[in-house]
């Protein structure tokens, strides 16, 4: 017969949201440091250009949703809001292509700097998985 590992109830481990943006301020910083020290002049920049993205966009995306669900929570239809939502992902693109098309950054290290939430959400994860570990005692 199968016996759980333990009978205390586990809970999951809670995301850190306010760790998830250290972790993203330390990747675009590493990935800034790597840039400068191994790659051309603007790759540095490009990554920390990105980067400045990527934290406008998490917090116009967190600022539309809760205002979105405010507004739907009222019995509201927000329509401007899911706009304002939508035209997030127009303006971040328009950026992204006026880089590209005055080079003034390499456009991998802007989509890198980018992706930063992206990555600190998985070591965040990482994170949590192998501290479960940790706490199991194995």
């Amino acid at each position: 017969m199968l016996e759980p590992l333990t009978t205390e109830e586990q809970q999951p481990p809670q995301v850190s949201l306010k760790r998830v943006l250290v972790l993203m301020a330390v990747i675009i910083g590493v990935g800034a440091i790597a840039g400068f020290a191994f790659g051309p002049a603007g790759f540095g920049l490009g990554v920390l250009a990105g980067g400045v993205l990527s934290f406008a966009n998490y917090f116009w995306q967190r600022n539309s949703t809760r205002a979105i669900f405010a507004q739907a929570a009222n019995g509201e239809k927000p329509i401007l809001l899911g706009v304002r939502y939508i035209l997030r992902y127009v303006l971040i693109g328009a950026v992204l292509w006026l880089i590209y098309m005055t080079g003034a950054f390499p456009i991998v290290a802007v989509v890198l700097g980018l992706a930063a939430f992206a990555f600190a959400v998985v070591l965040e994860g990482l994170i949590g998985i192998f501290s479960s570990f940790k706490g199991q005692g194995s």
